[in-house]
């Protein structure tokens, strides 16, 4: 049996064109826990669980200028209802 990990999970896909309507942060403007979690995300390219207040601090902006323009996007945990013995 696998244990999953029931936390959020967030992606970062950089972008080229930012519509007017977005909220953008600058990754200097991050709490320096956001700030080091987005540094990991980047570098590693993949989908990192987050911690929560990490989380309620991201899904506050829809994109962070780092590098690149990144479109931050958290995917949440969901049980499936399925089950395995």
């Amino acid at each position: 049996m696998v244990a999953v990990s029931m936390q959020s999970r967030v992606t970062v896909t950089p972008i080229e064109s930012i519509p007017p309507t977005v909220d953008v942060r600058h990754i200097d403007e991050l709490s320096n826990k956001a700030r080091e979690f987005l540094y990991q995300v980047v570098w590693e390219d993949g989908q990192i669980a987050v911690e929560p207040e990490v989380e309620a601090e991201l899904t506050r902006y829809d994109v962070v200028k780092f590098t690149e323009y990144y479109r931050i996007t958290v995917v949440e945990p969901h049980a499936s209802g399925h089950v395995t013995a």
